[in-house]
């Protein structure tokens, strides 16, 4: 696995942080600049969309490109 390779749950993981940081409430990706990153690497990794990285994300299911 490469550095910048990022998986399903890696992905996961740093969503989950964030929103503890957030105490639990709405995530806004561009305030936690590592979760920013990483949804972008997911999304060009995939061939998806920022925004279906970000749901898959928050939800663990995969839409769009990513299904």
């Amino acid at each position: 696995m490469d550095l910048f390779e990022i998986d399903d749950e890696k992905l996961k993981i740093f969503y989950h942080k964030a929103w503890l940081e957030a105490n639990r409430g709405y995530v806004d990706p561009k305030k936690y600049p590592y979760l920013d990153r990483a949804l972008f690497i997911y999304a060009k990794e995939h061939g998806c969309s920022y925004n279906e990285a970000l749901i898959f994300a928050k939800t663990g299911e995969k839409t769009g490109k990513l299904a």
